[in-house]
């Protein structure tokens, strides 16, 4: 049976190294890695597409990024990716594209569109917060007018809402002014994110934010401490007439 709906599979923030050994707050990410994609392999079907929301490579090796591709390639399904803070551009792009792997940062689906935006955009190198350009703002509102009939999913690396109650101060610069244009496009349904290694979802002027863990050590930011939550990942099911279904799952076991 032809099934109505698309499935996106998110990754975020796997930090890791072309060392197998490397350690990422004294967690071996290669392993935490290794293990979410086997959970996926074992509970779920085959994605029909999977977005990377950034810090894919933590040393930003050219080797880095193509054991990611390498290890992704069993999926059969089409990588997308945006860079985060710790991510090298330089090195990304002497990795891809390859057969699976594009660049582009821009997909169309049956009914929807998923917009890869750069969040990056920030004057200070190294820094934890995140910037959205204008001309990201205007590229958006472009692709949306080009394809009205779309719904719209954003995929970035930085968060957009205001999470001081939480402890988050990893913010978008300027993230009210990208909300604010966001709210004038109600083509835009879903924004999916990482950055901060948790998950979370707020729902502000009908378009549903969404934070996953990470596919490493997980975060509780007003302590800025390491969790017990294990390693995860999400699913997004997208239906026509801009529904969608979304679950965060975790793997069992933590990596050693």
């Amino acid at each position: 049976m032809k099934r109505d709906y698309t499935t996106v599979l998110q990754l975020t923030d796997l930090h890791l190294f072309a060392d197998p050994a490397g350690l990422f707050n004294h967690i071996n990410t290669r392993d935490s890695f290794a293990k979410v994609l086997s959970h996926i392999h074992q509970h779920y079907e085959r994605p029909d597409i999977i977005i990377i929301t950034g810090d894919m490579a933590h040393d930003g090796a050219t080797e880095t990024y193509r054991f990611i591709a390498e290890s992704l390639k069993t999926f059969s399904a089409p990588v997308h990716y945006v860079l985060g803070n710790h991510d090298h551009p330089e090195n990304a792009d002497q990795a891809y594209p390859l057969e699976w792997v594009t660049t582009s940062n821009h997909c169309l689906l049956s009914d929807w569109q998923i917009i890869l935006v750069d969040s990056n955009n920030h004057p200070m190198p190294d820094s934890y917060e995140g910037e959205v350009s204008h001309a990201e703002l205007q590229r958006i509102k472009a692709l949306i007018a080009q394809h009205p009939d779309k719904s719209t999913v954003i995929a970035m690396h930085h968060n957009l809402p205001d999470h001081n109650d939480r402890g988050i101060n990893f913010e978008v610069r300027n993230h009210q002014q990208v909300m604010q244009c966001f709210e004038q496009l109600p083509a835009i349904k879903l924004v999916i994110s990482g950055h901060v290694h948790q998950e979370f979802m707020i729902v502000q002027q009908g378009i549903c934010y969404l934070s996953t863990p990470a596919t490493g050590y997980q975060s509780l930011s007003k302590s800025k401490c390491i969790t017990n939550d294990a390693p995860g990942y999400r699913w997004l099911k997208l239906y026509p007439n801009g529904r969608f279904e979304t679950d965060v799952r975790r793997t069992n076991i933590w990596a050693s």
